[in-house]
């Protein structure tokens, strides 16, 4: 009886609610349970609101304050769950002992230095091997001197290294298992993904998440993934270069 009656008395409230929009909430258990559990989803920040060794390499010590940035860190950033596959499934194969690593590989690695914060782009091989492309190599140093981290938060870490092609013309040929074990050895907490779906492709990432957009991130194998657009069309929107400078201050520096 006394039941009957709630239900009587509590039925046109939750319809009420449910008109105004937290049906959501109210009558789906398992988007309720799986809030009560704590799960989150992935953040999505959305686009664009309104040579060698050295260069780069100098750009990520010498454009970095000495003095530690003590900023608080941003309170309202949600990070999502890790997103690590399970184990034996969806990760890069695994890479070969260091000792086996390919002659240039293992002279990359030595020229590189260990960093928590690791930046990768396609074209980056090449800027490492040669000589710089200048309007990248002086986007990094802006970006990089903007953010005025300690020296030794950022390092640079190519995915695909140049290699001579059937035709005698030089092509990048990635390696996703030794770029991840590279990641490893670096001691990489956070990895920067300047690129699209093919980068991503060629990172030899999960399915679920080569559909990242620009300035979207996500934990993946105990690590942020940050992903933002390629450092060409960066150069090509350089009016919109200050969105760009307070999102990667924000996500990164909390690693410095």
């Amino acid at each position: 009886m006394a039941a009957a009656v709630v239900n009587r008395l509590c039925a046109p409230a939750a319809l009420a609610l449910k008109r105004a929009g937290l049906e959501y909430l109210l009558f789906d258990e398992a988007r309720a349970q799986a809030i009560r559990s704590g799960a989150q989803e992935a953040v999505r920040v959305p686009e664009y609101a309104d040579g060698g060794e050295r260069a780069l390499q100098e750009s990520a010590a010498g454009s970095q304050n000495p003095a530690r940035n003590t900023r608080k860190k941003n309170e309202s950033q949600v990070l999502p769950r890790d997103s690590s596959p399970r184990p034996g499934t969806e990760r890069p194969n695994a890479a070969p002992s260091l000792a086996a690593w390919p002659a240039d590989w293992q002279e990359r690695l030595k020229k590189t230095r260990g960093a928590p914060v690791i930046w990768t782009y396609w074209e980056l091989g090449c800027d490492l091997c040669g000589e710089p492309e200048p309007k990248r190599r002086d986007l990094l140093r802006d970006l990089l001197k903007e953010l005025a981290h300690p020296p030794g938060t950022h390092s640079f870490w190519p995915l695909s290294l140049p290699r001579q092609g059937e035709d005698g013309e030089q092509v990048l040929e990635a390696n996703a298992p030794i770029f991840w074990e590279g990641i490893r050895l670096l001691h990489g907490r956070a990895v920067v993904i300047m690129g699209a779906e093919t980068v991503l492709r060629a990172l030899a990432l999960p399915d679920r998440l080569l559909t990242m957009c620009p300035f979207q991130q996500v934990r993946y194998q105990g690590r942020l993934l940050v992903v933002l657009p390629p450092p060409d069309l960066i150069v090509r929107e350089a009016r919109r270069i200050q969105s760009l400078r307070e999102f990667l201050r924000k996500t990164l520096t909390p690693f410095a």
